[in-house]
């Protein structure tokens, strides 16, 4: 529910254990925040040689620094609209997190996020429980999703 796709080029990111770091370092953002681990998904996308351009300038041209787009979907928790402080904080929290994966590696990179409708997303066919409540707790506290409010059988 934070959906997160990183577009990267074949140089980047060969090794497992730094997109798992990755993964991971984006993940605790969320989990600090109170939300279920299992909501956060990553995903990797190789971008091959010709299929990604900056500038009108392929990404994979000899000399060109490597570039990494990320891109990010909120949807089980939304932020005030506009500029806020805790759009700021959020944001300088990600660059912070991003940095060791992605800026000191020495990579180009552009982060952006969108904001979805929570209505849209269902978890094993449930609906995701309200934000704070007592069944948000248990998936937090669980790792996974489980029947609440209205999926409740008698």
């Amino acid at each position: 529910m934070p959906d997160w796709r990183i577009y990267h080029p074949p140089e980047a990111f060969t090794d497992p254990g730094h997109r798992e770091g990755l993964a991971e370092a984006i993940t605790s953002i969320y989990t600090r925040a109170g939300l279920p681990a299992f909501y956060v998904v990553v995903l990797f996308i190789e971008m091959p040689a010709g299929t990604m351009y900056r500038a009108g300038i392929s990404c994979s041209a000899n000399g060109v620094k490597p570039f990494v787009r990320l891109t990010f979907s909120h949807i089980a928790r939304h932020f005030p609209p506009g500029e806020s402080p805790m759009r700021t904080r959020f944001m300088n929290t990600l660059h912070e997190t991003l940095k060791p994966h992605i800026a000191d590696k020495g990579y180009n990179w552009e982060v952006n996020g969108e904001e979805l409708e929570r209505e849209f997303v269902h978890v094993n066919g449930f609906r995701i429980p309200p934000t704070g409540s007592e069944d948000e707790k248990r998936w937090f506290r669980d790792n996974e999703p489980s029947p609440w409010g209205p999926y409740l059988t008698n």
